[in-house]
This record gives C-alpha cells, structure tokens and sequence, in this order.
C-alpha cells in the first residue's frame, strides 16, 4: 500500500466514511466524501469536474481500485498510522455533512451527492444561488426536494454563503 493510498484510507476514516466501492452508490459516496472533504483545507490532490451524479474525478477512482485490492488482500499498512491532529482539526468542521439531517429522508450516498452538487455549482462552476438551484431541479431531481436543507448544512460548515 503506497503513501497516497494509506492518505485515502485514513482521509475516508476521519470523515466517517466506509471504504467500500463494491456498488455504484457506494463509488458515489467515497466520491462525494473526498470532494466535500478536501473543502476543509485538506488537499489529497483531487481535482472534480462535473459529471452525472455532480462532482467526479476520474484520477480518485483510479487510486480507489487498487487500494480496494490492496484491503481485500489483507494489506494493512495503514494501522497504526494516523492523521495529524491540525488535519483532524480541519476535517471536523465539515464531517457533520456526510450524515443526513434528521429532516432529509435520503440515503448517504444520495445526500452526499446533493450538497457536493449545490457546492460545485455555487464554487467551481461559479453559479449564483438562482442559477445553481435551476441546474439542480433539472438534473438532481430525485434529491432537489431537499436543497434547503443542504444549503443549511453548508452555511453549518462554513462552506456557503448567500449571493
């Protein structure tokens, strides 16, 4: 197990996060995590364009595969090592957003992709609130029903801010 892939897996783990790609949804997921995760100033060197399920990057899914054979492989290079505390520190503002609200009846991986969607829209893409909320009615339709609530989660985490 290389250096960036231990980085991966303790990154997942401070975040609450199951290293699991078995199912397109938990691909999703870990996707999605790194994406929002990287917002608290940690960079892992993932760069995220728009895709269909919002936030994609093509050079993490390559690095999640082997170190999903390297796991499965009883490869356990990461224990014993740990994130450094002002890492920790900068992850644990953002981490309430890998959970669902209490209010949002949607999966993880569907709420993930939800706010890391009106994130990259608002940041990346450089759309006001208007513009944002219109690209995701039309092509986020099965989570749209909760964009205020997301939108709340990211001004929880410092992330959004009204324009």
């Amino acid at each position: 197990m290389d250096r960036g892939q231990i980085a991966l897996k303790l990154f997942l783990d401070e975040l609450g996060i199951p290293f699991d790609i078995e199912t397109l949804d938990d691909r999703k997921r870990v996707q999605k995590a790194v994406y929002l995760g990287q917002l608290s100033g940690v960079d892992l060197g993932y760069r995220f364009g728009w895709y269909v399920m919002g936030p994609y990057c093509p050079s993490l899914t390559r690095d999640y595969f082997p170190l999903a054979e390297s796991l499965a492989s009883g490869d356990n290079d990461w224990e014993g090592k740990s994130l450094k505390q002002t890492v920790k520190e900068k992850m644990s503002r953002i981490r309430s957003l890998m959970v669902p609200p209490e209010d949002v009846d949607l999966s993880q991986e569907n709420w993930l992709e939800l706010v890391a969607s009106l994130d990259f829209l608002r940041r990346v893409s450089e759309l006001d609130d208007a513009e944002a909320l219109e690209v995701l009615r039309k092509k986020k339709s099965h989570v749209f029903a909760f964009v205020e609530q997301a939108k709340k989660a990211l001004i929880g985490a410092g992330l959004f801010s009204q324009n």
